[in-house]
């Protein structure tokens, strides 16, 4: 495609940008630039002051004009929540801006960014940078249990040409003791080809799986190869548990659309528990209130708190930690197995097993862990991240059925345990926030893709930079280590009380003049380089004063005349050195 085609009117001057969600924000004039992917505006008074677009971050368009003078308005409103004004004088490129803006910013996936980025250090360094495509395969990530477990467990290649389940990966672990045609069976049973997988072994033997909703239907359709699976893998004698992320309303309503859950009957040692987290439509809604609510920093503080309670946000919020710990509890304190489904097993279900692995184990508390953990329990296990971004909250909520801020939710619930835990993780908030923004509109490839077979089809390995690759450079990776950290291995269990979820302020309010102070860490950081160059000071000193103190004892067991035994003290701590610090 050539995007000059695209592109009625590449530059407009005399443009002046307005940023309509904080009014402290001076407006800025300058040279507009259409580009095949991004929209930039600078200015030519100050060339520090520009503003860089990539138009993938731009939800909707509206142009308003004025009949009485020429020229008019382009309100751009952000998946990042920033809204923002271009006036501009003419009216012809006024309409030509909008006609460009608009196909733009509705390319194909084949067409974005990512394809056509290239890092300016690629040319000399790429051979130092880690690949991050095949950092974290399946066969990798399962090779600690494979060596530990494998009479229990196998890699299956049965899904390669993602056939059984065109949403799971092609290498699968599957029970050892379980043949390809039980899967095959019990993947035709499951929405969506989704059968249960396992995706986390605890301490003591304990084992997390995920699946789509059983397609019982009103009849209560059964599958005996289903049933034989999940007894399997249960074990004799033990129970297991079954949390589905819907409501028991939910789950019965699906039956008459050809799903619904488990047959009590059919599944005798499992017990079902309903745990329900708000669906797709629900969450859009409720992000939109909320956003809504953060623009307008000029309401009355009891009408803030009541759109942000009537948002339903912190509620779903707490709606998803709750049932991650319930997982967690089944897991660590019962020893129990579990299995956690909601409809599709693509959003919900993801949000619950991701958030009870994070609780249970401190590997995914580090950078490289929660890396792992995304690519394993999202992006590999099929979350349709390029569908669920194609909008955002300004966006006609009518017209956005498939659009959902689910990993949102998950960031923001893995906020909370990061306020409550504040060191226990590697990573600071602001790599969650960050991880946010290149969800929505990215130069990396990573979460482009609605599954693997999406993204083999893509090529996105040979055609794309990783996210994991940049975020894993040494001058990257310093801006997400949290100075606060100190490894904990145990369990961390948070408290789920509605007085302890807090509003992710960073995030939500980081576009409007209610802004909170973003410097906390970079404070922190500094207070602890100062306190660990006073300590190694301390040590010098001490070092060398033991070292004056055995010079003067030795020295007294000579006799000499009292009048030169002071002198010879002074003389050698005088000879104390210290390293220059820099504080």
């Amino acid at each position: 495609m050539e995007f000059s085609e695209l592109i009625l009117i590449p530059k407009v001057d005399g443009v002046v940008l307005t940023e309509r969600t904080n009014e402290k924000q001076p407006s800025l004039e300058g040279t507009l630039c259409l580009s095949g992917h991004t929209l930039l505006l600078s200015s030519r008074q100050d060339l520090k002051k520009e503003l860089w677009l990539l138009y993938r971050n731009i939800d909707t368009i509206e142009k308003k004009t004025n009949n009485q003078i020429p020229g008019g308005s382009i309100i751009l409103k952000c998946k990042d929540f920033r809204i923002l004004q271009l006036d501009i004088a003419s009216t012809d490129d006024l309409s030509n801006v909008v006609l460009s803006l608009e196909k733009l910013s509705s390319l194909d996936q084949s067409s974005q960014y990512p394809f056509f980025y290239r890092p300016q250090s690629s040319n000399h360094n790429k051979h130092q940078d880690e690949d991050g495509w095949s950092a974290y395969t399946p066969v990798s990530e399962w090779s600690r249990l494979l060596a530990a477990h494998g009479d229990e467990w196998r890699i299956s290649y049965l899904n390669r040409e993602y056939k059984i389940c065109n949403s799971y990966p092609s290498t699968l672990i599957v029970p050892r003791l379980i043949d390809d045609q039980v899967i095959i069976s019990s993947a035709a049973f499951r929405d969506g080809g989704r059968f249960p997988i396992l995706c986390y072994r605890h301490e003591g033997g304990s084992i997390l799986f995920r699946s789509g909703q059983p397609m019982c239907g009103a009849t209560g359709r059964r599958c005996k190869e289903d049933e034989r699976l999940l007894n399997i893998v249960l074990g004799a004698g033990r129970r297991g548990y079954i949390i589905d992320t819907r409501s028991a309303n939910q789950a019965q309503s699906a039956r008459a659309r050809g799903g619904g859950t488990e047959i009590d009957s059919a599944y005798p040692q499992w017990r079902k528990v309903f745990k329900s987290v708000p669906r797709l439509g629900e969450l859009s809604e409720s992000l939109c209130k909320l956003i809504d609510a953060c623009n307008d920093t000029s309401c009355s503080t009891s009408q803030w708190l009541s759109r942000l309670e009537n948002s339903g946000w912190l509620t779903a919020v707490q709606s998803a930690l709750n049932a991650a710990c319930v997982v967690a509890q089944c897991l660590h304190q019962e020893l129990a197995a579990v299995l956690v489904h909601g409809g599709s097993g693509r959003d919900s279900t993801l949000i619950v097993t991701s958030l009870a692995q994070i609780i249970l184990n401190p590997d995914c508390r580090s950078v490289r862990g929660l890396q792992a953990l995304l690519e394993r329990e999202w992006i590999q296990a099929g979350h349709p991240f390029f569908t669920r971004t194609r909008h955002g909250v300004y966006h006609n909520q009518s017209h956005t059925q498939h659009y959902a801020p689910t990993f949102l939710l998950f960031l923001d619930c893995l906020h909370q345990l990061h306020h409550q835990f504040q060191f226990s993780f590697e990573y600071t908030t602001d790599m969650l926030r960050e991880l946010f923004k290149h969800t929505y509109c990215s130069e990396y490839g990573t979460f482009l893709g609605d599954s693997e077979a999406e993204r083999i089809s893509l090529r996105l390995a040979q055609r794309t930079y990783s996210l994991w690759s940049h975020m894993n450079k040494p001058e990257s990776l310093e801006n997400w280590l949290n100075p606060l950290y100190e490894p904990n291995p145990s369990v961390i269990w948070p408290t789920v009380a509605p007085i302890s979820i807090r509003l992710w302020k960073e995030l939500y309010l980081a576009h409007t003049s209610a802004c909170s102070w973003n410097d906390f860490i970079p404070c922190v950081r500094q207070i602890k380089n100062n306190y660990c160059a006073v300590k190694k000071m301390a040590n010098q000193l001490r070092t060398q004063l033991r070292r004056a103190l055995d010079e003067i004892a030795s020295s007294s067991d000579t006799p000499c005349e009292p009048e030169n035994e002071q002198e010879q003290m002074l003389s050698n701590l005088s000879q104390l050195k210290f390293e220059s610090q820099k504080i």
